[in-house]
């Protein structure tokens, strides 16, 4: 029985494994020029086209008729087959050292496929990305704004995120910012995403005295970009031995900037990175005087995304009032853990 269940998973593994497309890459000659090429080739090819390939076959490319016209530039010719397509290029790179003229090559071929290969890839009918930009994509498809949106390879694996930015009132084109992940290419599938999520914090004052808090929020898209709803609730400690003093819920909204709108979608930290500022009012009872506490505070964050995940890091004001008295607990700084679905 064991070995009837361990050939099962074999075979599964094997069916699994040539379910998905290969790269075969060929040089027509020898030598350090053909042999970066090919290197280049095969770590391009992967990423742009086997990416958005859905499917089984050979993707096969062959490099040929390259002339080293100078010690480190190049011109070099490329014909890609998958499955009846066919698709020649050719390049022209050329740099200050072998590492620049590695990175030119990489770049030009990365900019051609990303159009180009849809030729040997296909498109089905579908909601896709169609168009890429230096600072988002767009859809030729209605979306509502402030949708979210998650990008798949041809696995059906999570690429990248994005949110609807605009939306055109004359033609079907919806226009998408960069939220996290790689950068989408053309032909990607989208699959919405509910565009919530639920966060841990813990934040500690800046100002005199010594204080500490915990807070777990959930937030949501309501339909109006780029502001989210608010929730979440929390305890505020106090003292040398950092003992319970308010507990508090609150509600408010916040808006975030990503950042790839401003330094565009090439750097994969500006891709993961966003500004958000919230502001939110609450209500809260003090343990240590027995009172009912109002409250507001303000909150800017900086946070990058890793997958579903995001870190945060922020700075903040908190101000409580009582029928009694009215304090402030001062600037804060507060460190966050967020999961976004």
């Amino acid at each position: 029985m064991k070995r009837i269940l361990l050939l099962t998973m074999i075979l599964l593994s094997l069916f699994s494994l040539s379910a998905r497309p290969t790269l075969v890459v060929a040089a027509a000659e020898e030598g350090a020029s053909y042999n970066l090429v090919r290197e280049v080739v095969e770590r391009v090819a992967t990423h742009s086209l086997l990416s958005r390939i859905d499917g089984e076959g050979e993707l096969s490319v062959t490099v040929e008729g390259l002339v080293a016209e100078e010690a480190n530039a190049l011109t070099v010719d490329l014909l890609f087959s998958y499955e009846g397509s066919e698709l020649q290029l050719c390049l022209n790179a050329r740099g200050k050292g072998p590492r620049r003229l590695e990175k030119d090559l990489e770049e030009k071929l990365s900019s051609l496929l990303l159009y180009d290969g849809l030729t040997l890839i296909g498109t089905e009918p579908g909601l896709s990305i169609d168009h890429v930009y230096d600072r988002g994509y767009a859809s030729l498809a209605s979306l509502r704004r402030g949708e979210h949106y998650k990008g798949l390879d041809a696995e059906g694996s999570r690429w990248g995120t994005a949110v609807v930015q605009q939306v055109s009132q004359e033609e079907p084109v919806s226009l998408l910012v960069s939220t996290g992940g790689k950068k989408l290419l053309p032909g990607m599938r989208l699959a919405q995403q509910k565009g919530k999520s639920v966060g841990l914090s813990f934040s500690s004052l800046l100002s005199a005295g010594r204080g500490f808090a915990v807070d777990a929020s959930y937030s949501q898209d309501i339909g109006i970009h780029p502001f989210m709803l608010v929730l979440g609730s929390g305890i505020d400690l106090s003292g040398e031995s950092l003992s319970p003093s308010n507990l508090y819920g609150r509600a408010g909204v916040a808006a975030a900037l990503p950042l790839s709108m401003v330094f565009g979608l090439y750097s994969g930290f500006w891709r993961n990175s966003s500004l958000a500022m919230e502001c939110s009012l609450g209500l809260g009872y003090s343990l240590s005087d027995g009172v009912l506490l109002y409250g507001s505070s303000a909150l800017l964050t900086y946070s990058y995304r890793m997958q579903g995940y995001s870190l945060a890091l922020g700075i903040g004001n908190k101000h409580w009032v009582s029928e009694q008295v009215s304090f402030s607990s001062g600037l804060f700084m507060q460190l966050g853990l967020a999961y976004t679905w």
